[in-house]
C-alpha cells in the first residue's frame, strides 16, 4: 500500500473518481481541506471512499479573523482527522498573523480535548517560518500528547526537528521537499517510524491530475528517502505503510 498524508483531494476535477482509482491503485489518503465549508461540501461524496481518511480544516491561509476557527472547532468533537491547519509567518501572510495564533490555538485545544485516547485524532500541519510557535502551542494546549501530529513539508531548523520528534511527531515529506538539501538531510536521520509520504497535489482547484499522477508523485518520493538513507525502495515503501497504517489505527 502507498499513503499519501497529506493530498487536496477536494481540488481534484472528481474526488470522489480519484478516490476509487486510488482503491484500485492500493493508494490511500489522509485528504486535507482548507476551509470547514469546503470539508462539509465534499464529506457527503467521499463518505463511501475507505482508502480515504477526510480531514475538516482551516489552512492559515484562510484565517481572516480569529473567529474562522469557530465553523471548525463545531465539527471538532466528531471529526477524528483534522487538517490542514497551522501557521504561515512568510511576509505575504504576516499581516494576519495574530488571528492565525489565536485560531490554531483554539483549534489545537478543542482536538486536545476531544481527541479520544482509543483512537487519537490525527493533525496534519502547516508550518512555514514558525515551526518553533507551532510545537509551543502543540505543547501548551496538549495537542502534542493527545494527538497524533504530523507536520507537512516540515522546513524548520534541525533543532526544531529533534524538538518536535521528541515530542511525537511524524513528519509528510513530498518530492519537492526530497529536492532540496535539508529535505534530504532530515529523510536520511529522521527515525525511520516518524517518515510518511505525501503529494501536497494538486497545484490548483478544479485540477485534472489523476490518481496515477499522485501514485507517480509518491514512487519518486520513496526512491527520494531510499536514496537518502542508502536503503532499499522497497524496505522504504514497507516502512511507510507500516507508519501509515499505525498513524490511522
Amino acid at each position: 500500500m502507498l499513503f499519501d498524508a497529506h493530498v487536496h483531494l477536494g481540488w481534484f476535477s472528481d474526488p470522489a473518481s480519484v478516490a476509487r482509482d486510488a482503491a484500485a491503485r492500493g493508494l490511500g489518503m489522509l485528504a486535507v481541506t482548507v476551509t470547514p465549508d469546503e470539508y462539509l461540501g465534499a464529506r457527503k461524496a467521499l463518505a463511501a471512499e475507505k482508502n480515504v481518511a477526510f480531514a475538516a480544516g482551516l489552512h492559515p491561509w484562510w484565517v481572516r479573523d480569529a473567529r474562522d476557527a469557530d465553523a471548525l472547532c463545531v465539527l471538532l468533537p466528531e471529526t477524528r482527522f483534522v487538517g490542514e491547519i497551522g501557521l504561515d509567518a512568510a511576509p505575504r501572510h504576516a499581516a494576519t498573523w495574530d488571528a492565525q495564533l489565536a485560531a490554531f490555538e483554539r483549534i489545537c485545544a478543542t482536538c486536545a480535548e476531544t481527541s479520544d485516547p482509543a483512537a487519537p485524532k490525527v493533525l496534519s500541519i502547516h508550518a512555514v517560518r514558525c515551526a518553533g510557535t507551532v510545537l509551543d502551542v502543540l505543547e501548551r494546549t496538549g495537542a502534542a500528547e493527545s494527538c497524533r501530529c504530523v507536520l507537512h513539508w516540515f522546513s524548520g531548523s534541525s533543532e526544531e526537528l529533534w524538538r518536535a520528534a521528541r515530542l511525537g511527531c511524524r513528519f509528510s515529506l513530498g518530492e519537492h521537499s526530497i529536492a532540496t538539501r535539508r529535505g534530504r538531510e532530515y529523510a536520511r536521520v529522521l527515525p525511520a517510524e516518524l517518515l510518511l509520504t505525501e503529494t501536497d497535489l494538486p497545484e490548483g482547484e478544479h485540477s485534472p491530475t489523476t490518481a496515477d499522477d499522485v501514485v507517480a508523485s509518491l514512487l519518486r518520493t520513496v526512491a527520494g528517502i531510499a536514496a537518502a538513507r542508502a536503503a532499499t525502495r522497497d524496505d522504504v515503501a514497507d516502512q511507510i505503510e507500516a507508519n501509515a497504517r499505525a498513524l490511522l489505527s
